[in-house]
């Protein structure tokens, strides 16, 4: 079984490097026509638990019930609904992404389990389009290298944040996936690299408190603005 959840994620890498299945690609692309994206869920929500480690991963973030959380990048949701549940009635989650096709799937789920502390925002490409000075800490899951203009999309959640809030990247990483996709291109690889990461976080004007190691391919980035507008 582990063998085959390990072959599944590479599989689900490899569709974000080809379609760009997160959050900033042309939402035509998202649609997935020969692809059901009732299966990809599926597929999403019961191997991605090995590689993923999400309950440990809210563990290590300190997320807490009545926390308000940003999905961005959300999806199909498979963050979203983990952390509506950790949060509890009295907190919320925004879950933001610019896909209305997979926030179409995310909000039936919504609906058929009866979240009411889920708000669903079609977001932009330069902006998710967050309330502003409501959010505790914003998460983005394997997507910001679709993103174009970066330093846009950071200023704008950067008006999201209270004032003691966080943002937290949960990126691939180049370093960790050397060994297993040996043949990729310098022009891809690059993307996932801690020094690509880092020039983008600082030129924000963020900066980072905690770098996590423990998943198998990705890093954690937890960061938080150098100074609140």
């Amino acid at each position: 079984m582990k063998k085959i959840a390990v072959i599944i994620f590479y599989l689900i890498f490899l569709m974000t490097l080809t379609f760009g299945f997160n959050y900033q690609e042309q939402e035509h692309q998202h649609k997935h026509q020969d692809l059901d994206l009732y299966e990809l869920q599926r597929i999403r929500y019961t191997d991605r638990m090995y590689w993923q480690m999400p309950n440990r991963v809210l563990d290590e973030l300190n997320i807490t019930p009545g926390m308000t959380i940003a999905d961005v990048g959300a999806g199909i949701g498979y963050f979203t609904f983990i952390l509506a549940k950790r949060i509890g009635e009295e907190g919320k989650v925004y879950a933001s992404d610019i896909d209305r096709a997979a926030l179409a799937i995310l909000d039936e789920r919504r609906k058929e389990e009866e979240l009411e502390n889920i708000s669903i925002i079609h977001g932009q490409e330069d902006d998710p389009l967050l309330p502003k000075d409501s959010v505790d800490l914003v998460l983005i899951v394997n997507s910001i290298q679709f993103v174009k203009e970066k330093t846009t999309f950071l200023n704008n959640i950067r008006r999201s944040l209270n004032e003691n809030g966080k943002l937290v990247f949960i990126q691939w990483d180049a370093a960790k996936m050397d060994s297993e996709l040996p043949g990729w291109s310098k022009e891809d690889r690059e993307k996932y690299t801690i020094h690509t990461m880092l020039n983008m976080i600082y030129a924000a004007s963020y900066e980072v408190l905690d770098i996590k190691y423990f998943l198998p391919m990705q890093l954690i980035y937890i960061c938080q603005p150098s100074h609140m507008d």
